[in-house]
């Protein structure tokens, strides 16, 4: 144990040991502030969850299962939320799916998950228009072709003159297979097929950097950030301002000239039971504060984008 020099006082070497603690305690409490404001990525987030949305929401990616029970917990829970959603109807189910949306116009947007690789595929995409169908997914390329391919081709030109959307999956799968699901390949039927409004799931997880400069250079093509991506982040909520970076760049050299804000092109999506509804907004709203949204765009993300193409008046849902 340390103890006063020789000739020094009890008293005085008290009052430096007490002068070293507080100059080293200053410096741990120095160090600690700078790491905040250097490293705001990991900790600027409150800790209290926002569960806040805007008065009416759009969920862009939600699968149908054809029970009483999903179709009753779908209602009580959205209408609630006063939320609507795009539901993703299996082609089995298809006559089921669209007498619910029929029967809940103010609650349900209905998409028909038609299966790309069908022969049948063409009258598949007619017939479920025929029957109300506003969307096409979740979409899957398989086999050996990616979503570019010419096979695909006939398929999106008929959904963009149709004026119907399309859901395709980007990225790994739960079955581990992912090689022909990347974004860029949407980048390039984005852009031959510039009416056809395309919001794919994942956010291209893992190549989020491609799938954020796809979306960049063009504007009929969205993602969403359903899946495992803001769990895998969840404490890292500013990891997804890196690849949407541009929204101060508009107007600068190398920008396309009908750029919007980087955050407007992610929707809202939950991709899960309608209980955890409130749990992707928690999500969703923890990466939005972190990276410092706007509220205009969240209301973007939150729905207006979706409800802008289907053509939905914000306010009509109750």
């Amino acid at each position: 144990m340390a103890s006063p020099g020789r000739g020094e006082s009890y008293a005085v070497w008290i009052f430096k040991e007490a002068q070293n603690d507080f100059y080293m305690k200053t410096n741990l409490l120095i160090t600690i502030l700078l790491g905040i404001i250097l490293f705001p990525g990991c900790n600027s987030v409150s800790e209290k969850p926002n569960y806040s949305t805007p008065p009416f929401i759009i969920d862009s990616h939600i699968h149908y299962v054809a029970t009483d029970e999903w179709e009753k917990s779908f209602i009580d829970i959205y209408t609630k939320h006063n939320a609507m959603a795009c539901v993703l109807v299996y082609m089995k189910d298809i006559e089921r799916g669209i007498a619910f949306a029929k029967a809940h116009p103010d609650r349900v947007i209905p998409y028909a998950s038609i299966e790309l690789d069908n022969p049948a595929v063409l009258e598949d995409i007619q017939k479920v228009y025929d029957m109300g169908y506003k969307g096409l997914g979740e979409l899957f390329a398989s086999g050996d072709w990616d979503y570019n391919d010419p096979k695909y081709e006939p398929i999106w030109t008929l959904a963009e003159k149709l004026h119907l959307a399309v859901a395709p999956h980007t990225g790994n799968l739960s079955s581990g297979v992912m090689d022909h699901l990347r974004p860029g390949e949407l980048a390039d039927v984005a852009a031959k097929h510039p009416k056809l409004f395309i919001h794919a799931a994942h956010f291209g997880n893992p190549w989020y950097e491609e799938a954020a400069e796809a979306t960049r250079r063009n504007s009929n093509l969205y993602f969403d950030l359903s899946g495992s991506s803001l769990i895998k982040k969840e404490n890292d909520p500013g990891y997804w301002a890196q690849w949407l970076w541009w929204t101060d760049a508009i107007g600068k050299a190398h920008m396309p000239k009908n750029a919007v804000p980087a955050w407007e092109k992610i929707l809202f999506a939950t991709d899960e039971d309608p209980h955890a509804l409130d749990e992707n907004i928690r999500r969703f709203n923890k990466v939005l504060d972190a990276c410092k949204v706007s509220q205009d765009t969240r209301a973007k993300c939150y729905g207006l984008t979706i409800a802008r193409f289907h053509g939905i008046e914000v306010g009509s849902s109750k």
